[in-house]
């Protein structure tokens, strides 16, 4: 988990917004118009087993489900087996670095701009989820924890479809607005797809404390830092397939992605202690920019009528990001006032290049084998100055030029296979990694192997044990690496760390599905050299933190999962989940740590006459550990209730953090300690969905995108 998002007010979303229903599931195949499947009080009829387990994965029937009539995909997830969906945070039994796809579409999102993403995909337009614990041989050893699979309906008749709608989040201290659109068109063998979303906010603010000790001089900072965030984000996606023969497919698909932010913060620190009393005052002005490009291309050639293909992907990333900062600092004692300023700038350059070729030799086996190229070129710039008699003056000890560049070589084989109720799906991938730049020059070779095999109690599968194993590799984030040090508060600071290394994670899971509704399932893992987020101390200023990234010696992992769904009437659902997990962590030969957490979800729906709904989502985690950094527990309840009129509108509205608690974190450093908090207040979000369709219904295809996008999360 990363900690970033404990410094801002962490609000957990929980929003309903609907499409119009119909009387009866559809199967993923079935057409969609301006109708979804309703809800019935009356009798709810399952005629397929909602949960299915294969090889390597658990796979949810959206479609023949009932009870997901009326849902988004960020509601879908909540419960999901085994997954942890917040409005920040995305995980797989509590293994953070969780990937999402869209119809084999990797979405380059995170945080709450990704949970905003996954708020506009209606229920209506989803056959299946598919939950991965841990990534196979054909997909990017790094994704490290887990990837989740959403695909959508499809159908190729004739037609046009598409959806509109408007999420409003309103409260004292937050505001968001984040309007949406989705349109489809397909006319013989071209079809066109076109999806865009505004996220913005005039004004959130929120007061964060901070309570410092230092043990060895005996000196107490407190400080309070009232910060204001205004944002504007903006996503648009393009893609236009031709179908050039039978057996040929061609896709091309446009992205961008832009988002401008300008934060402030005012902060007050006193120190007391045995040294005479002080006072700090600053205030820290950042404006930043962002930007990102993607263009991918598919060409796919069937080979025969079994499901044999040839494909072929190539995906241009291009993003670059600029942050200018001003920054002032008061202080009691004569002539240590400061003024000074930064200005950084970071572009990547990402390509590349996949060709695979899967062959089906009957309906019970079949072999993939493909290739990957990867090019990687990153420029980090960053530049400083500080007020002296009058004259900006620089700062060269921070300034930094950095570039450098990376190629990963891959290639990959896996076989799937089933025989009466085993079923099996073996994989082996090898990389080649060659990094050169400023700092660091070096190559090296490893594999990544990877197994998994499950047996179905019964034929129709719900009952059903899996065991796997996996080895995968976590690269540091590009913003991990890069040195800029970014100042938060009068004492707090940012800075990447450009020595990590990656981590190697090697693990056994088990799990067995029960009924078709519950969810059992164990792992145990151990990681060499792990990427954490910890704090440090200047050693000449002890009071100043540094929030980092590092590598440890060596992790070790336990995990204990349960959760189930009930319908406990035909009206009401319940659905429950709870985690358990252990860690064994070794910062160094001489330093190391044990801890335990529990992360529980549970969600109820109540189903009432004339199309209303309630639903309540509770959130608890339990105190957690991140490096050397305490979080304490969460709590969040957020009820939302939700009404269709007509055959078009749906309008939903709900309250979130409605319990006002306190977000807290402590920090140990050498001989230092220090509580970070901040209240959350509770907000009201309105949604309202309108959907439209012309002509025959059909399902939008799709372009499959393989770029390793997880290193350009930004937080």
């Amino acid at each position: 988990m990363r900690l970033t998002k404990y410094f801002k007010v962490c609000v957990i979303m929980a929003s309903v917004s609907y499409a119009p229903l119909r009387s009866q599931a559809q199967s993923p195949d079935e057409a969609v118009n301006d109708t979804v499947p309703v809800t019935e009080l009356e009798e709810i009829v399952v005629k397929t087993s909602l949960t299915k387990r294969e090889a390597d994965r658990i796979v949810l029937n959206i479609a023949a489900d009932p009870l997901a009539a009326n849902k988004d995909a960020q509601e879908l997830l909540t419960t999901a087996p085994g997954v942890w969906a917040t409005n920040e945070n995305i995980s797989i039994y509590g293994q953070d670095g969780t990937t999402v796809y869209v119809d084999d579409r990797k979405i380059n999102m995170s945080g709450s701009q990704l949970m905003t993403y996954l708020k506009s995909i209606r229920s209506s337009q989803i056959a299946t989820i598919e939950i991965i614990p841990k990534a196979g041989a054909e997909s990017n050893s790094d994704s490290s924890g887990g990837v989740i699979r959403i695909n959508l309906r499809r159908n190729r008749i004739d037609g046009v479809n598409g959806s509109a709608g408007l999420n409003l989040t309103a409260g004292e201290y937050k505001q968001w607005y984040n309007p949406y659109c989705n349109f489809g068109f397909h006319s013989g063998k071209w079809t066109v797809n076109w999806n865009g979303s505004l996220n913005g906010s005039p004004s959130e603010r929120y007061t964060s404390h901070e309570e410092s000790t230092n043990e060895l001089t005996d000196r107490l900072l407190s400080g309070v830092a009232k910060n204001r965030l205004r944002a504007f984000q903006g996503n648009t996606l393009l893609g236009i397939f031709f179908e050039l023969a039978e057996e040929d497919r061609l896709g091309l698909q446009l992205s961008y992605d832009g988002e401008r932010k300008h934060t402030t913060s005012d902060s007050r620190t006193e120190a007391f202690g045995n040294e005479p009393e002080s006072l700090t005052e600053g205030r820290y002005d950042r404006h930043e920019r962002f930007n990102n490009f993607n263009a991918t291309f598919n060409w796919i050639h069937t080979l025969d009528n079994d499901g044999s293909l040839l494909k072929v992907i190539a995906n241009y990333n291009f993003q670059n990001s600029a942050s200018d900062e001003d920054n002032r600092m008061t202080l009691s004692e004569p002539g240590l006032d400061s003024l000074f300023r930064s200005a950084s700038s970071n572009r990547y350059n990402i390509l590349t290049a996949d060709g695979s070729l899967r062959k089906v030799f009957n309906d019970n086996w079949k072999l993939e084998v493909g290739v990957k190229y990867t090019f990687n070129d990153v420029l980090n710039r960053s530049s400083h100055k500080f007020l002296n008699g009058g004259s900006w003056i620089a700062d060269e000890g921070l300034d930094y030029d950095s570039k450098y560049s990376e190629n990963i070589s891959a290639v990959y084989a896996l076989a799937n296979g089933s025989t009466g109720r085993w079923k099996f799906k073996f994989g082996l991938r090898g990389e080649y990694f060659h990094v050169s730049g400023n700092e660091t020059t070096g190559s090296r070779f490893d594999l990544f192997p990877n197994a998994n095999v499950s047996f179905a109690f019964t034929e129709a599968e719900d009952y059903s044990v899996a065991l796997g194993y996996y080895r995968n590799i976590r690269r540091p984030s590009f913003r991990s690496l890069d040195p800029t040090v970014r100042q938060g508060s009068d004492y707090s600071y940012t800075v990447g760390n450009p020595g990590l290394k990656p981590s190697f994670n090697d693990g056994l899971s088990l799990d067995f599905i029960l009924a078709g509704k519950f969810t059992i399932a164990t792992g145990y893992s151990e990681t060499r050299d792990p990427i954490s987020q910890v704090f440090s101390s200047n050693p000449d200023y002890p009071e100043r933190m540094y929030l980092t990234w590092a590598n440890g010696k060596h992790d070790r992992n336990m995990f204990i999962h349960g959760d189930g769904r009930m319908s406990l009437t035909k009206w009401w659902s319940l659905y429950a989940g709870a985690t358990y997990i252990r860690t064994w962590r070794k910062f160094s030969d001489m330093d190391s740590d044990r801890f335990g957490y529990v992360r529980l979800v549970t969600s109820t729906t109540f189903m009432f006459p004339r199309d209303w709904n309630l639903t309540v989502n509770v959130f608890y985690n339990t105190t957690m550990k991140i490096g050397n950094i305490t979080v304490y527990p969460l709590l969040n309840v957020n009820p939302t209730i939700q009404k269709r009129f007509g055959r078009h509108w749906v309008i939903s509205a709900g309250v979130e953090d409605m319990l006002q608690r306190r977000s807290r974190l402590r920090i140990r450093s050498t001989d230092f300690n220090r509580l970070n908090y901040t209240k959350l207040y509770a907000v009201a979000r309105i949604t309202a969905t309108y959907t439209f369709s012309a002509g025959n219904p059909f399902r939008s295809q799709r372009v499959e995108k393989s770029t390793d996008d997880s290193r350009l999360a930004r937080d």
